[in-house]
């Protein structure tokens, strides 16, 4: 069946419009697979590549895909590089490597980027181009772990949407997805996002493999030994002790992974002391108790680099809707007033009104208003205080925030 052509706005790293992609193709796919560079959907493609028995579909209706998040630790990149792109090359199986140009992606595509398409892959483009961590800076908060994962909805399925709907045409297609046996809960949720045209699949399910028969066999298969991908300051592998052991590990063998983290998080903090990457505890601590001051150092060696910013930081804590002595919605601003050295927007903290506050993170704040101002119980509770954090945080506000700051200090309450 012949590609029809579809209306679409992603770019190449060049800039160029990317309409047909850089492959022939002479078949809408009805295979695509969402490959993560871990271990379940390398898994999954060693074993597709080498045993064909193992699948009921030829590899010419099969397309490999990647979003690019950034932030991945370099045996990451590695190990795929050493035993996955070889065997797609080897059975020319179509691969394309895409990105985020920018912090939000459209559903026609504007702001992917294209960094690979191709049947004879030598390279993955693992550093990405505008990445998680780029956002989170920005931002200056962390990834959450409750509710939805919006940090892969938004680097990863948003990237990918626009590209799968591009490369299906409409056509009938399985989406083949890495959950190994013991993530039902996640494969169910992915149901729900199964349209006429998309059926998601899980073949580590079918198969009845687990984590661990998944690394042996690549060990076997590849030679190498394959780690779980994940963001260098992913806040899920930090939510285990057997995962915050494992990421020791990591950092261990790739310090400027933890410096990273370490940066993202005191950024983070700055703005919002409760904020840190396990939970209200910080990376810091941990990476301090296990015995790396080399990492902590290093990472204030980085900060001290880094141009700083004084900043206003203004928060709405409401009340929770239906629930009146709860919080609800928070809405916060953030305002850029001087960069400069860290010493030198330190000196002009100091000049600025309110009290001084130094937190338990070892963040100087001058406080105007806090939530600890508003008897508890009472709605809504106010924050308003000055902060030096790295140059890296943008000027942002949500909308409508000053009228509903005005109304907070001005009342009536009856808003909230």
């Amino acid at each position: 069946m012949s590609v029809q052509p579809l209306p679409v706005r992603m770019r190449d790293r060049d800039g160029r419009v990317a309409g047909l992609f850089d492959v022939d193709t002479p078949a809408t796919p009805t295979v695509v697979m969402s490959f993560g560079l871990g271990v379940d959907s390398s898994y999954i493609l060693a074993r597709w590549l080498t045993d064909p028995t193992s699948r009921d579909f030829e590899l010419a209706d099969l397309v490999v895909l990647t979003a690019m998040v950034g932030n991945e630790f370099a045996q990451t990149a590695r190990d795929a590089e050493t035993a996955i792109l070889p065997l797609l090359a080897a059975h020319s199986v179509r691969y394309i490597q895409v990105g985020r140009s920018r912090r939000n992606v459209t559903a026609d595509g504007e702001g992917v980027v294209i960094f690979d398409d191709s049947r004879n892959p030598t390279t993955l483009h693992i550093g990405g181009d505008y990445t998680l961590g780029n956002e989170l800076l920005t931002a200056a908060t962390v990834p959450q772990i409750g509710g939805a994962r919006r940090c892969s909805i938004k680097s990863k399925a948003n990237v990918l949407s626009p590209v799968i709907d591009r490369i299906t045409a409409g056509q009938p297609y399985r989406h083949v997805l890495g959950f190994e046996a013991g993530e039902i809960s996640r494969s169910r949720k992915d149901t729900l996002y199964n349209t006429q045209a998309r059926t998601g699949w899980y073949p580590m399910q079918d198969w009845g493999v687990g984590r661990a028969e998944a690394i042996a066999y690549l060990k076997e298969v590849t030679g190498v030994e394959f780690a779980r991908s994940a963001c260098t300051f992913c806040p899920f592998a930090l939510a285990t002790e057997k995962g915050r052991d494992a990421t020791m590990d990591r950092y261990r063998r790739e310090p400027g992974a933890a410096v990273e983290a370490l940066v993202i998080e005191a950024t983070s903090r700055a703005v919002n002391e409760r904020q840190g990457l396990i939970g209200e505890r910080r990376l810091s601590d941990l990476i301090a108790a296990a015995g790396m001051p080399e990492i902590l150092a290093a990472a204030e060696d980085q900060l001290d680099a880094m141009d700083h910013v004084l900043l206003e930081v203004r928060r709405i804590v409401a009340a929770k809707a239906g629930q009146p002595g709860k919080a609800g919605m928070i809405w916060r601003s953030v305002t850029r007033l001087e960069v400069g050295a860290r010493a030198e927007m330190a000196a002009a903290l100091a000049a600025m009104p309110g009290r001084e506050v130094t937190a338990a993170s070892g963040t100087t704040r001058m406080v105007l208003r806090s939530r600890e101002d508003t008897p508890a119980g009472q709605f809504p509770q106010l924050e308003h205080f000055y902060v030096v954090a790295p140059a890296v945080v943008e000027t942002k506000s949500r909308p409508g925030f000053d009228d509903a700051w005005q109304a907070a200090i001005n009342p009536p309450a009856a808003l909230f």
